[in-house]
């Protein structure tokens, strides 16, 4: 590396950048389990749906 490199941040993570990621990681984590769980629900119900119009 040439002594001119500078790196564009520091390497140490302050506390408040700690937790704002972790907070960011759990809130994407609760937003992608509740998609998941409509996804399931909807594939679940998918099927009762096709068949509700044969009904006779």
């Amino acid at each position: 590396m040439s002594p001119q490199y500078l790196p564009l941040r520091p390497h140490r993570i302050t506390r408040g950048n700690r937790q704002m990621r972790e907070k960011r990681t759990a809130q994407t984590l609760m937003i992608f389990g509740i998609v998941l769980a409509a996804a399931g629900v909807v594939l679940d119900f998918a099927p009762l749906t096709r068949g509700a119009g044969n009904i006779h």
